[in-house]
């Protein structure tokens, strides 16, 4: 009998990708919704179908025959909109199962995109199929957020309070996000997903191995950080919900856990780790 058939959709972006490719490199019928197939560079062996989150009418031809799906559109305004849209096309269609990669804190952070993560949640608790919710915390990718003071002056500049950051590399998102997809008995769970948690200190020196200099952590002011962030080239909006993070991230609301290790039966990947296997990425950071 073969195995299902799984929909991933947000197949591009930096989960997606990754999702993709593990789900192919395990032998498991995949196929990809994407906006624009100029950016679809999958292999042969995956589906590839032209949709749009936006317009629900389109999104017929990538659910038949979909059995599983996994959901994750990109944090845009529209955000539970799009979403909401993919719930309701897995409804129609008859899919069984969603996995749904929300965020850290979904629901309970009085900001946008976390309330309409939170959302979300509810309407997949509330629907007729089966739903894993992922929440991973910060994607080692967005670890250092601003580049430019390391750039430029050896300096990490994160208004952390004292407290650890927890982190995540997207391998492991996916990897986890496999599992949710093809094994049983992760219907109904809701995982929080920690990779790894370093104070500012413990970052700048696995920063310092990776490139070869110097970086020295400063625990700095919002102020501060606003202007890093503005200058590594972040949009102001963006830079807002960044800062919002790192409120929270002072009040103590982000912490620890072990269900990552549980879920993959075995040691998340750190970020030391994540930094040695990305140092052409880290390359181009702090050369531009």
């Amino acid at each position: 009998m073969d195995r299902p058939l799984i929909l991933v959709i947000g197949a591009t972006g930096t989960v997606g990708s990754e999702l993709v490719g593990q789900l192919a490199d395990g032998e498991y019928r995949v196929r990809a919704l994407v906006r624009d197939p100029a950016k679809a560079s999958f292999s042969d062996r995956i589906d590839v179908v032209v949709g749009d989150l936006a317009k629900p009418q389109t999104l017929t031809k990538a659910f038949a025959g979909i059995e599983r799906v996994f959901v994750l559109a990109p944090p845009v305004p529209e955000l539970e909109a799009l979403e909401a849209n993919a719930f309701t096309a897995a409804r129609e269609t008859g899919v069984r199962h969603i996995v749904y990669l929300s965020n850290f804190g979904a629901g309970s952070f009085a900001e946008d995109l976390w309330q309409a993560h939170g959302a979300n949640e509810q309407r997949l608790r509330e629907s007729p199929m089966s739903w894993t919710i992922l929440r991973p915390v910060r994607f080692m990718t967005n670890t250092p957020y601003g580049w430019a003071s390391v750039r430029d002056r050896g300096l990490l500049i994160e208004p952390h309070g004292g407290r650890k950051v927890t982190m995540i590399d997207p391998r492991d998102i996916a990897a986890a996000a496999v599992v949710a997809l093809t094994q049983m008995g992760h219907e109904g769970k809701t995982y929080e997903l920690v990779g790894d948690a370093l104070t500012g200190d413990e970052m700048a020196q696995c920063l310092s191995t990776a490139l070869g200099k110097a970086i020295t952590f400063v625990d700095a002011g919002e102020q501060e950080t606003r202007d890093d962030l503005l200058r590594s080239g972040f949009p102001a909006s963006i830079v807002e919900k960044i800062l919002f993070y790192f409120r929270t991230l002072r009040e103590g609301r982000w912490y620890e856990t072990s269900t990552l290790g549980e879920l993959l039966g075995r040691a998340p990947r750190r970020y030391a780790t994540w930094l040695q296997d990305n140092l052409a990425r880290l390359a181009d950071q702090v050369s531009s």
